[in-house]
């Protein structure tokens, strides 16, 4: 992988050490490179790092004859990812992104309606400029959470946003002694505790809140100095101000530092005020020195200060705070190197560059990766759709762990927080509509999806989404579905044109092949795989397990409502009651939430001891306790599946086409008709089971397997269609 770096090049402080750091740390990993505007100090310090630095002078901000240099530079080295800091570089990079094909990303160090705030000409031109090109980013790189939240109430796009908080190389360094630093500044600091503050002098730094702190505490002890470290257009107005203040014999202005771990090395206090902040890179610093640390909790510094932990935290502009902290510190040395200590041994832990690079690095192969969006019956908590959906998006994980992955639900918070995939509303439009555009190929499925037994709505919503992905030239990959039944004239017209263009069908049994090759579909790629749960995995939860007193003597009952609910709920209320004569222990499992737990209750009303499943577990769990038990009564498709994949014998209850399918290719014996469902045949049915019930295992476990090997195929077979679309196949 390559990967061309842009930046100004007269950068200092923490937008410096954050490409020095991240560079170090990612030169190892993919092949970078940084370009420079600006010629001097920050490209040579670059080099002297090993890093591979090309300077391409900008005679001013509004010289863009630098574009077309890029340009033969990204063609030439064929660079596949830019990725721009600061509002010079992304400027340049929305000029330069109209004639290059790679991905263009861009790191947000900071809030850009703040970078020109003191000057009113650059906030005026330079803001709205940045603001503008920031817009046209194929993705971003927020440096705390903060900032991923500031742009997206700003309008940008969150699936597009990632978060990677600043890291910081450990290297060896050289630090000048206390003493011979502090001689050297001219600061009288014998018998002094000493405040420090690393930070340009700019209004968004806030020193006017760290110098009415410094009055303060000097009001109530004489023995503490405050050192500032840093220059800027502020710097009149605080000098100003200290004298105001009378701080003239406690406060030093050091100017700018080249040095800072000098700095950080002489003080005893780190402080930082900012009215906003990033993840600044001065707490790293200071913290690797293990010193303790004041700060304003603002941004990204609470993830690294936890109050009272790591440092101490105050509320922004709140001297009388920030003064009483300092006082505290200063008369508690085992509190301070407490602190000290464990600020460094959390930065050791979770933030180096090391890590950063390495988050990086993952960001950059998803940004090249291809992208996928899922339609199906996601976000209603069926635990079989669930089930579709885990499963697939497993199987493609395993596969490419990069895929980039997007689900159309429901209920996008909830697809989002269990699967940890992107999720759009499936019934906003015009976001399913810029999603399918964004993407390179629509899964449709799995599940029962084209059928209109229930309605029409349904197919009419799918076949929908597949036209308009071939309307957008998307590839569509038809994901192990069950298809039929379809009645209507119409619906069977629709369905065969559509799937007659699709790229590909993978079909989880062969009633659905039978029925689409009778309505006329003739697509020359259709497989017959099976369906997708049977590549999940159960998770093991004892504590589900005892909760539920799930043992060789429980019946499972898993149940849906459905046409004659009071003949359902008489006949198996007395096949129940007399398995719990025998000893049994009846235990409903919902797998659609409330819809089920409704008629379980319902007919649990009727027995003489049951239990109800009443909250949502995972599929995994729900399938690891079946293989406690002794069998299931098993009314949806899925919970015939979910037997099936661990081995548990079952009573299926068939209501509709694909139950009747997987029980008739199965075992007839234990297939009963809802419609016709009465005591004697669910009996007749539970006695085949107990007096068959080794070779009733074996053949489920041999069925079992073969489907296992079929259900990754599909995953399998989307990726070559992707491989072969990014070949030009």
């Amino acid at each position: 992988m390559k990967v061309l770096h842009l930046i100004s090049g007269g950068d200092t402080g923490g937008a410096k050490t954050h490409i020095i750091n991240l560079l170090c740390g990612l030169k190892d990993k993919v092949e970078v490179k940084l370009v420079c505007f600006i010629d001097g100090p920050f490209a040579e310090d670059l080099k002297k790092h090993g890093i591979d630095v090309e300077v391409i002078e900008q005679r001013s901000r509004f010289d863009f004859s630098v574009v077309n240099k890029l340009k033969d530079l990204i063609e030439s080295e064929n660079y596949e990812i830019v990725h721009s800091h600061g509002a010079r570089a992304n400027l340049i990079s929305y000029f330069l992104k109209k004639k290059v094909k790679a991905k263009f990303i861009t790191t947000v160090h900071s809030d850009y309606l703040l970078d020109f705030k003191d000057n009113f000409y650059k906030n005026i031109v330079f803001t709205n400029l940045n603001k503008f090109a920031l817009k046209r980013f194929d993705n971003y790189i927020a440096v705390s959470d903060s900032f991923k939240d500031m742009l997206v109430s700003r309008g940008f796009d969150k699936d597009k946003i990632f978060t990677i908080y600043n890291g910081i190389f450990l290297e060896d360094r050289a630090i000048n002694d206390k003493e011979n630093y502090l001689k050297e500044k001219n600061i009288a600091y014998k018998d002094k505790f000493i405040v420090g503050i690393l930070a340009r002098l700019d209004k968004v730094k806030d020193h006017e809140t760290y110098l009415r702190a410094a009055r303060e505490v000097l009001d109530k002890d004489k023995s503490v100095i405050f050192l500032i470290a840093g220059d800027g257009q502020d710097k009149e107005h605080l000098l100003s101000l200290r004298k105001e203040l009378a701080l003239e014999d406690n406060v030093y202005f050091l100017g700018n530092e080249t040095h800072p771990y000098d700095f950080l090395n002489a003080i005893d206090i780190n402080v930082l005020c900012s009215l906003s902040e990033s993840f600044p890179y001065v707490i790293m610093e200071g913290g690797s020195l293990k010193k303790a640390t004041i700060a304003s909790k603002v941004g990204g510094i609470p993830k690294i200060i936890l109050d009272g932990e790591t440092g101490k935290l105050f509320e922004k502009q709140d001297y009388k705070a920030l003064a009483a902290h300092i006082l505290d510190l200063k008369n508690n040395d085992d509190e301070r190197k407490k602190l000290g200590q464990n600020l460094y041994s959390r930065i050791i832990d979770n933030f180096t560059h090391i890590k950063m690079a390495e988050k990086h690095v993952y960001i950059y192969k998803k940004i090249v990766s291809k992208k996928i969006i899922m339609s199906g019956y996601f976000g209603f908590s069926n635990s079989g759709d669930d089930a579709i959906l885990k499963s697939i998006i497993e199987s493609f994980k395993s596969l490419d762990p990069n895929l980039n992955i997007k689900v159309l639900s429901k209920d996008p918070d909830l697809t989002e927080r269990e699967y940890g995939v992107a999720a759009v509303d499936r019934f906003k439009f015009f976001d399913v509509r810029k999603s399918l555009k964004a993407s390179d190929m629509l899964i449709s499925g799995g599940g029962s999806l084209l059928q209109d037994k229930t309605s029409s709505r349904s197919i009419w919503y799918y076949l929908l989404i597949m036209k308009l992905a071939k309307r957008y030239k998307k590839k569509v990959f038809v994901y192990s579905n069950g298809v039929g039944p379809i009645n209507k004239i119409f619906n069977r017209n629709i369905t065969r044109r559509v799937l007659n263009k699709v790229d590909y069908i993978t079909l989880r049994d062969k009633d659905s092949y039978d029925f689409i090759k009778s309505i006329g579909v003739n697509n020359p790629n259709i497989k017959v795989l099976s369906d997708p749960v049977f590549n999940l995995k159960e998770a093991s939860d004892e504590s589900v397990r005892k909760k539920f007193d799930i043992n060789k003597d429980t019946v499972l009952v898993s149940i849906r409502s459905w046409m004659d609910d009071e003949k359902l709920i008489a006949e198996l209320s007395k096949f129940l009651n007399y398995l719990i004569d025998e000893g049994k222990n009846i235990v409903f499992m919902p797998m659609q939430t409330p819809r089920d737990t409704t008629i379980s209750e319902k007919i649990a009303t009727n027995l003489k001891s049951s239990k109800i499943i009443d909250e949502k577990y995972p599929v995994e769990i729900l399938m690891s306790l079946m293989k406690n038990a002794d069998f299931i009564v098993a009314m949806r498709l899925h919970a015939m599946i979910y037997a099936i994949h661990q081995n548990l014998p079952f009573i299926g209850l068939s209501y509709d086409p694909k139950t009747e399918t997987l029980l008739k290719d199965f075992d007839e014996s234990i297939n009963i008709d809802v419609e016709a469902i009465n005591y004697d045949d669910l009996l007749k049915a539970y006695k085949y089971i107990k007096d068959n019930r080794d070779s009733f295992i074996s053949n489920l476990s041999t069925i079992n397997e073969e489907n296992k090997k079929k259900a990754i195929e599909a995953s399998k077979l989307a990726l070559e269609l992707l491989e072969d679309d990014a070949n030009g196949h």
